[in-house]
């Protein structure tokens, strides 16, 4: 999901420098990593393209709580202890109470600050004690409510990019290529230091669901011009994504080899493998996707195949038919991708947008559309027939954009994205109830499959 700027301006240049910066964050004691280190059957796996949690099958579908980590974090920047008595605490915790209450086990969130200002936050000594107090506040929270987190480490904004509140965009020396191109670049030796003190700091809670290597990488891939420069900014290709992905994960498992990782990489662009082959924005076939989820996840170190998923008024999304007209692909069709590559599929975003009637081109084509989720008679078919799909197509993991944004902006847009129990039961209950068909047909509730 891209998110809407927030105004900051951050000087990554100097921050980035190669020297080594001593580790400011606390640690916990040995005495402490021992109560709590997991074993096999406490962390996600996987066998025979089953998930497997606490010794049993295990299936979601669950809710993105994207903020969850930010709120907390902006508090202790605002100079805000996150104790009990803090507003924004009390929140956060009323929420996952209420997510686990309605039996959901895990969500998603991003637990890097946003855009620019996570790698600086990083990187800051001073600020990288407010980093790890408000992550490990925020394990503590979910671990009081029995959640699990499928944990972003946002590896791509590990870049020179500043936001300037006048100028806008700023690219420095070091762009995603660089990044996602070059191990040795400053910015990749700064993202592994930081994958190597986080994941060292964390494997040891069983909240810890899922690593996540970063959001949409996969969106950047061959965009732009002839030379993949994109509004100024120089792009990677879909194999230089693919090498990424697999040299952050090999990364994250020297530290934390039980668990599994996913990529966070969105689906793929409609004409991706077109535009990887330099031929333009030509509509790929169903073969042709696959293509491009092979080069991602065919030898790769990446467990298990993510995608982002907003079909909207359509089935799914435009490819090019054999017969040359045009056809969907949909969740039976990822997950067929997914069964072909031998791993699991998980749809780390699942949601639909809410349109404005100013929007035309929906309005005339699907008039019984919905237009704001506060509009819970209209936007209801349309989630329950999102949901039903997943269900259908057998994707044992799938987390809903999203619960409870506390971000005020958001909450002024008619069309915003989130829901709560409190604002939108009717439809919470939808995900509730399609959480409980999903587990009972790949989860719990069902015979162990052989190990």
């Amino acid at each position: 999901m891209n998110l809407a700027p927030v105004l900051v301006t951050v000087v990554l240049v100097q921050l980035m420098g190669e020297r080594c910066l001593p580790s400011e964050a606390p640690k916990a004691s040995d005495e402490q990593h021992a109560s709590m280190d997991p074993g096999r059957h406490d962390v996600l796996t996987v066998s025979n393209g089953v998930l497997f949690l606490d010794g049993g099958q295990f299936a979601e579908i669950s809710f993105n709580k994207y903020d969850l980590f930010w709120q907390l974090y902006d508090e202790l920047a605002h100079g805000n202890s996150l104790d009990q008595t803090n507003p924004v605490v009390q929140l956060q915790d009323k929420a996952l109470r209420n997510l686990h209450e309605l039996g959901f086990e895990s969500i998603r969130i991003f637990a890097l600050p946003w855009g620019p200002s996570g790698p600086a936050a990083y990187a800051d000594p001073q600020r990288r004690k407010l980093l790890y107090t408000a992550l490990d506040k925020t394990l503590d929270l979910c671990d009081t409510h029995r959640i699990r987190l499928v944990w972003s480490l946002s590896a791509a904004s590990f870049t020179d990019t500043q936001l300037d509140p006048v100028k806008g965009w700023i690219y420095g020396d070091e762009q995603q290529r660089e990044l996602i191109c070059n191990p040795e670049s400053r910015g990749r030796k700064l993202l592994y230091r930081y994958i190597d003190e986080t994941v060292a700091r964390y494997r040891h809670r069983k909240a810890v669901l899922m690593w996540e290597i970063s959001n949409e990488v996969t969106l950047s891939a061959d965009i732009g011009d002839s030379q993949r420069v994109y509004n100024g900014e120089r792009m990677p290709s879909l194999g230089d994504v693919a090498s990424f992905f697999n040299q952050v994960a090999l990364r994250i498992k020297q530290t934390d080899p039980l668990r599994l990782v996913n990529s966070g990489g969105s689906n793929m662009r409609e004409c991706q493998w077109h535009l990887y082959q330099g031929q333009g924005w030509i509509a790929d076939t169903f073969e042709d996707q696959f293509k491009c989820f092979k080069l991602l996840y065919g030898n790769s170190a990446v467990d298990v195949i993510d995608i982002h998923s907003y079909p909207d008024n359509h089935p799914g999304y435009a490819l090019a038919a054999k017969n040359g007209g045009r056809e969907w692909l949909d969740d039976k069709g990822y997950k067929e991708i997914a069964a072909r590559l031998r791993k699991p599929l998980m749809i780390g975003e699942l949601g639909l947008h809410a349109y404005a009637k100013s929007d035309t081109n929906i309005w005339n084509e699907t008039p019984a559309y919905f237009e704001s989720y506060d509009d819970w008679h209209a936007a209801k078919p349309w989630v329950e027939k999102t949901l039903n799909d997943v269900i259908a197509a057998g994707i044992p993991l799938a987390y809903w954009w999203c619960y409870q944004s506390d971000n005020p902006d958001e909450q002024r847009n008619k069309q915003r994205f989130d829901i709560d129990r409190e604002r939108n039961p009717e439809l919470v209950a939808c995900i509730a109830a399609a959480n409980k068909r999903l587990k009972a047909k790949l989860g719990r509730d069902t015979p162990m499959a052989p190990r």
